[in-house]
């Protein structure tokens, strides 16, 4: 439990937490979730949209129950999210100077390996589920 000393503190350190003042330092933080747009949903355009099908319906079988399409579905949806990361991760390979010494960069490429790990997790519990 608390002290009313530390309950007190705790309101003085958050009055001063309020995030950034300045509209530069807004438009910063913004964006911060835009790197990459990995936690944002998967939007796909029709050819994809037509190859997930094919990759669904090669995976169900011709007599699939609905249990078997959801779960073909979910398994399909985390390989099709992989894909996206490693497709992603290719292109800021391509655009990063890692001989330059850029810990940005190798920094953002880490960052990367949390989707990857989602994507793979997801695909699994899909299999076993």
């Amino acid at each position: 439990m608390a002290t009313d000393k530390q309950i007190a503190a705790n309101r003085a350190n958050a009055l001063r937490s309020t995030g950034p003042k300045t509209a530069a330092g807004r438009a910063k933080s913004s964006r911060n979730a835009l790197r990459h747009g990995l936690s944002l949903p998967t939007e796909m355009d029709a050819d994809e949209l037509a190859k997930f099908h094919a990759l669904e319906a090669a995976l169900a079988g011709d007599r699939a129950d609905e249990d078997r399409q959801r779960t073909v579905a979910e398994m399909a949806r985390a390989q099709f999210e992989l894909l996206r990361v490693r497709k992603i991760r290719a292109a800021m390979l391509a655009a990063a100077d890692l001989e330059g010494g850029d810990p940005k960069a190798l920094q953002r490429l880490l960052a990367l390996d949390r989707y990857e790990r989602y994507a793979h997790t997801k695909r699994r519990r899909a299999w076993e589920g």
